[in-house]
């Protein structure tokens, strides 16, 4: 662990801005974040990779300051032994094999040999990927690709974790194994997690901030999620077996497929409608196999004015 002074929060933006030439990717944003989950949500081209990479100091900022760990990332190499990046292009040598990648990031945080061979094998083997642990990175596919990445990037058992899209190319399973992994570690570690999906936010449950044209849109919580995107919204429930117009009868606002209908569709005035309507389908003895709903996006939640 890095000796700092007492500090407020691990991770401390003040009104940054960075520019690319004439384009302004981040404008005056500032935000704290201490240990635990704290998630970034924004649409594609939000700023969101700009942050975490000045948060990283592999960006300066072109205005304002960023201390993470007590230290500025830009100047102090030795912050950087305290932070992990996950990145949207995986940080890896192509033509390194996976093993020589992690003892190569290993030794760059200082572990030993030893070190890094029993916490490589045991984060492949967590990840279901120690069969490809002598594999050359560019033949393996963009999912395994992302697991070899999680590796190198929890070798080092950081303080501060900045995590863009890290679900993205995995599997189900992965997916959910990394969040569950993710959440046991919020206690002990600062995180920063970057997402376009709202339904990540709900998986990961975090403080949330929006980002939205490289300013903070505000701040929101799920319920505010929940009451600003789901008045209005088309839901459709599958049975396991199909339900008859009599069991739907009386029931307002729910459209059959047909008489005997395999699944229905129904408008809700909020997220709670879904839970009374299924309790009484459920109650008349339907059996539900699943919900769903067109995603929401964020232009959903900012459009619905649900920020702040």
């Amino acid at each position: 662990m890095l000796p700092r002074a007492i500090i407020m929060a691990e991770i401390e933006v003040n009104n940054i801005v960075k520019r690319f030439g004439r384009v302004t990717a981040l404008y005056k944003v500032s935000m704290k974040a201490g240990k635990g989950i704290n998630m970034v949500l924004g649409p594609n081209g939000a700023g969101k990779s700009t942050l975490l990479r000045c948060i990283a100091g592999l960006y300066k900022p072109d205005e304002g300051s960023i201390s993470v760990l007590g230290r500025n990332p830009y100047y102090d190499d030795a912050v950087r032994k305290g932070v992990s990046l996950i990145s949207d292009n995986y940080g890896l040598y192509d033509y390194l094999g996976v093993l020589d990648n992690l003892k190569f990031f290993g030794r760059l945080y200082g572990l030993s040999d030893s070190e890094i061979s029993s916490r490589a094998q045991r984060l492949l083997k967590e990840f279901d990927a120690k069969e490809y642990a002598d594999r050359k990175v560019y033949t393996l596919s963009r999912g395994t690709k992302q697991k070899v990445a999680i590796c190198r990037a929890m070798l080092s058992d950081p303080e501060v974790m900045l995590l863009d899209e890290p679900t993205a190319f995995l599997d189900a399973a992965s997916a959910e194994e990394l969040r569950g992994t993710l959440r046991s570690m919020a206690r002990a570690t600062t995180m920063i997690y970057v997402t376009q999906k709202i339904d990540e936010v709900e998986r990961m449950q975090g403080s949330i901030t929006v980002l939205r044209k490289g300013r903070i849109a505000g701040s929101t919580d799920l319920e505010n999620i929940y009451r600003s995107v789901f008045p209005g919204m088309t839901v459709r429930v599958k049975f396991a077996k199909p339900v008859s117009k009599e069991l739907l009868s009386g029931m307002k606002g729910i459209r059959a497929d047909s008489a005997n209908a395999q699944s229905i569709s129904m408008k809700v005035k909020g997220y709670k409608d879904i839970n009374s309507i299924l309790k009484a389908l459920m109650d008349r003895g339907a059996a539900i196999i699943s919900v769903s709903y067109e995603e929401p996006t964020v232009e959903d939640l900012i459009n619905g004015g649900r920020i702040g």
